[in-house]
């Protein structure tokens, strides 16, 4: 599996102005590169390949002194991602390619070669030298390449790294004791199917008033000033704190939940749905589900161990006892079933429920174990008409 481990560097002054004009050339490339597939499109209805790109790459920097100072490797991954773009374009997945400003081009990458890490003189970059690295942590795997970025005027090296991961244990094999599921939400960030539960810190909002403060002092600034560029950094600063904040605090949960369970159920969200409730949308980007449900996926890579992605259809609606339809509105926070008597909390019913149809994705599938999977998920659609809304009257 892959795996990316991230190092802060500490360029000299000199150094950093090379990287800072690295970075302005590449830029200049970008944007070069992304006008000449658009013309050669126009004129001659041929779409530039990602080998024509590299080629007209490798071209710019024998004629451009600045280019021929950088890595042509490191040249050659701006075609590489010019030509990623259209087809991320063509594909749906994203709107068409801008060009690219100076101030948000902020890494350039060494796919194969041009760096090295040495113990005593630290990061060797090659047109840049010899970078003080802290590696605060060992570096596994075999590294793949290498991206140097800049985040809030600071410096750091993410290698991406591709690494063994242990052996799985057949899910089929696995106690139903050693299997959670869980509910994510607002009130309680994830109630788990044993009724542990965890309350979110709401980083975001804890910040919010601080955040508010910098706006409005930005906003009396004249745009280009140093004042302003200053006020820009603090609070690129502060939403880069908040970003790292929620990121340790979801690692923490899922490296717990992990400790005691073997397979983790959780619901495939449609988050970007659900943002347009401007009610709750602050909210749900504080929360950051995407996120967590990215580091449970890669968490039981990493640990040999499953998650399983269940459909959200109705989890809400039916008793995880005896599948009953007991429709609530979102004011209902207690499950009260009319058949079998069962009362609990509402997001406890539901963690339990989640868990039940993750367990439907045993033998003789593991369906579902990915986010990507091709295979319907596991469904209470086969409980209800599919014609039937949760929450909405049952025929």
């Amino acid at each position: 599996m892959l795996s990316a481990f991230k190092y802060r560097i500490y360029p000299k002054p000199e150094q950093e102005m090379r990287l800072k004009r690295t970075l302005l050339s590449l830029c200049d490339l970008y944007n070069l590169l992304r006008a000449k597939k658009i013309e050669e499109y126009k004129q001659n209805g041929v779409s530039l390949t990602k080998t024509n790109l590299r080629a007209l790459a490798l071209a710019g920097r024998g004629h451009d002194s600045k280019l021929r100072l950088v890595h042509s490797q490191v040249v050659q991954n701006v075609a590489d991602r010019v030509h990623i773009a259209f087809e991320a374009f063509l594909g749906g997945r994203a709107r068409f390619p801008k060009n690219k400003q100076p101030r948000k081009y902020l890494s350039l990458t060494y796919p194969q070669s041009g760096f090295r890490v040495d113990s005593e003189r630290g990061l060797y970059l090659s047109g840049i030298g010899c970078v003080r690295i802290f590696m605060h942590r060992s570096l596994l795997g075999k590294v793949e390449r290498l991206t140097v970025k800049r985040e809030a005027d600071e410096w750091y090296a993410i290698f991406l790294t591709e690494r063994k991961t242990p052996p799985k244990q057949p899910i089929s094999t696995i106690p139903l004791e050693l299997v959670s599921g869980a509910d994510l939400g607002l009130e309680k960030f994830a109630v788990l199917d044993n009724g542990k539960s965890f309350d979110y810190p709401e980083y975001l909002r804890r910040s919010e008033e601080k955040l508010k403060q910098f706006q409005r002092r930005l906003g009396r600034k004249k745009r280009g000033s140093k004042r302003w560029s200053q006020l820009c950094l603090s609070l690129a600063k502060l939403h880069l704190h908040i970003k790292r904040q929620r990121a340790d605090w979801q690692n923490k949960r899922v490296k717990e939940i992990f400790s005691v369970n073997e397979v983790l159920v959780l619901e495939k969200l449609n988050i970007r749905g659900m943002l347009g409730n401007h009610r709750i949308a602050k909210s749900i980007s504080d929360a950051a589900w995407g996120e967590f449900v990215t580091k449970a996926v890669f968490k039981a890579e990493m640990l040999g161990k499953h998650f399983v992605a269940v459909d959200p259809w109705g989890t809400t609606q039916f008793c995880y006892s005896c599948l009953a339809w007991v429709p609530k509105d979102l004011s209902m926070r207690v499950h009260k079933c009319p058949e079998c008597g069962i009362e609990i909390p509402r997001d406890l019913n539901s963690s339990r429920l989640i868990k039940r149809l993750g367990i439907q994705s045993r033998p003789p599938s593991d369906g579902g174990s990915s986010l990507a999977e091709p295979r319907p998920l596991p469904s209470l659609m086969g409980v209800a008409s599919r014609g039937v809304e949760a929450g909405s009257h049952q025929e």
